[in-house]
């Protein structure tokens, strides 16, 4: 169940998925703001938590779970996936180290140039 925001007539009311994203999306907006007044050195990376999202948040707290060895079945549980299946895709972030790890020190020096 999503958060209670409010009183309604007596009763709660819940936060919808929809409502959820415009906050999200208003945070990290305003967090790109502020990353952008700091001077243009900085907007590249404002440039990325402005196009952030709920799910890109979601995404995130996934693959650092997965990355900092938690038992994919409490991930999976935690994330409501159906299948552990769904949950071990979250470990590709290893290999994504590991693929930039290599560019970063196996470059074959070409250039463009002939």
């Amino acid at each position: 169940m999503l958060p209670v925001i409010g009183r309604e007539t007596g009763r709660d009311k819940v936060l919808s998925r929809g409502a959820l994203h415009l906050i999200l999306k208003e945070a990290f907006g305003m967090a790109a703001r502020r990353l952008r007044a700091r001077g243009p050195e900085w907007e590249a990376q404002a440039a990325v938590l402005a196009s952030a999202s709920a799910h890109w948040l979601r995404h995130t707290a996934c693959s650092h779970m997965t990355d900092q060895q938690v038992d994919l079945r409490f991930v999976r549980d935690n994330f409501g996936h159906a299948s552990i299946a769904t949950t071990s895709a979250y470990l590709h972030s290893e290999e994504d180290a590991r693929h930039e790890a290599t560019q970063e020190r196996h470059r074959m020096g070409w250039t463009g140039k002939t």
